[in-house]
């Protein structure tokens, strides 16, 4: 695979997490937050900071990790995600 090839490949899967992310969003926002979907949202931003870490995209890198920090606050119940 071609560097063109795999950067394609990131930035498709980028748009299905981020479709995935905002529709976990949209069920939180109408009041079920559970720890399924917080656990939905790292997934995500986890899996899009490390393709973007291949291919040195530091602020996406930096970006994802603050939201993991705090989806990981949310998860451990730290944070609760109607006060954000």
């Amino acid at each position: 695979m071609d560097l063109d090839s795999a950067r394609g490949a990131l930035i498709e899967e980028a748009r299905d997490l981020l479709m995935s992310m905002e529709s976990a969003l949209l069920i939180i926002e109408a009041g079920s937050v559970s720890q399924d979907e917080v656990a939905s949202l790292f997934r995500a931003a986890h899996t899009i900071k490390g393709s973007a870490g291949l291919f040195a995209l530091d602020l996406i890198v930096d970006f994802t990790h603050s939201m993991e920090s705090l989806l990981d606050l949310v998860r451990n119940e730290e944070v609760n995600i109607d006060a954000l």
